[in-house]
């Protein structure tokens, strides 16, 4: 199994600054409507979750039968890997290293596309472009905004990739599940024009990752083809009710986005006060940072002062001193700026 973000140590009191979930926490509505949900558990769920996808479809302004329902987004990677089993898959790193693995999986010939670190692992479209050229890749897996750089690539500047990857008669695999965190463009609407499969996790925005649940949207053929490979029932009771619970919360939405914009602010001013750090733009929920120590070194350090970080070593292109951080309340980003500080001043 890949790493991942999370604190597993018997240590209490832990801050943890791996896992970029709402520090919100769950919705208070959503919590006192699953003892409501609990009474529908001695029946089975919707099959294939239609009343969540018409929800979704709604929210969205599409059609239902673009959308398709995952056990969180992670499934839906996994889906995709084993319905279109693509000879070639192309990469854009540094990303999720769930891609890698659930291709790997179905035989697929991995390629990597870098991206510069010197440009703030902003994308290439000209270098990306030759080398799709080269490879001729069947699926082009692009992560937007991009975990763990949080760097986000524009439509525009990306459509001449997806010109390519339609007159290859390829797919672009698009992961935007840190898009509601951003104040950035979905790609959603080009799903009409080029054959692009987009999933978006509930798990971050409106921190449920316990309920495990996400979508994906595209055109009605790649969705078909999806779920001829997708097993029934994968959504339980709990996470189809909750669904319109989530979407139509929006004191939560606007408490969320009012804490957003407060604390990226904050970080941004404060991340530039620490000395021996770089830190890299974001536009998401959360910063890659990098350090003359190694992160393994700063983990250890933090820990001790009850306060866990994401060390990037796994991920591929980067180095031992690249290290991932969330945002959270502002009495936590206080805490972790100053033992910062502290540590590598």
């Amino acid at each position: 199994m890949n790493k991942h973000g999370g604190y597993y140590g018997n240590k209490k009191n832990i801050l943890d600054f791996s896992v970029n979930i709402n520090p919100l926490k769950t919705p208070e509505k959503t919590i006192e409507n699953i003892k409501k949900y609990a009474t529908k558990l001695h029946k089975y769920p919707e099959i294939e979750g239609k009343t969540g996808k018409k929800i979704i479809a709604n929210n969205l302004g599409i059609d239902t039968k673009k959308v398709i329902l995952g056990n969180g987004a992670i499934e839906l990677i996994y889906l995709f890997a084993r319905a279109f089993k693509p000879k070639k898959v192309l990469i854009i790193q540094p990303t999720f290293n769930e891609y890698e693995r659930a291709f790997k999986l179905v035989n697929s010939e991995i390629f990597h596309f870098q991206r510069d670190e010197k440009s703030g692992f902003n994308i290439d479209v000209e270098k990306l472009s030759n080398y799709i050229d080269k490879v001729k890749p069947d699926t082009v897996i692009l992560c937007n905004p991009n975990n763990p750089t949080a760097t986000y690539t524009e439509k525009e500047k990306f459509k001449r990739v997806l010109e390519k990857i339609k007159n290859n008669n390829s797919y672009l695999f698009l992961d935007e599940s840190f898009i509601d965190f951003s104040n950035k463009e979905s790609f959603i609407e080009l799903t009409q024009k080029y054959p692009i499969f987009i999933i978006r996790s509930m798990t971050k925005y409106f921190a449920v990752p316990g309920i495990r649940l996400g979508f994906g949207i595209g055109n009605k053929k790649i969705i078909n083809s999806l779920n001829k490979y997708k097993e029934p029932w994968t959504i339980n009771t709990i996470a189809l009710n909750t669904i319109s619970e989530l979407l139509n919360d929006d004191s939560y939405i606007k408490k969320t986005k009012e804490w957003y914009l407060k604390e990226k602010e904050y970080m941004n001013e404060k991340l530039k006060e620490i000395k021996n750090i770089n830190y890299y733009k974001s536009n998401t929920n959360f910063y890659l940072c990098k350090t003359d120590i190694t992160s393994k070194k700063l983990k250890d350090k933090l820990i001790n002062k009850n306060i866990n970080i994401r060390t990037c070593e796994d991920f591929y292109g980067l180095e031992n001193n690249h290290f991932r951080i969330c945002i959270k309340n502002r009495l936590e980003n206080e805490y972790l700026i100053n033992q910062l500080n502290l540590i590598l001043n």
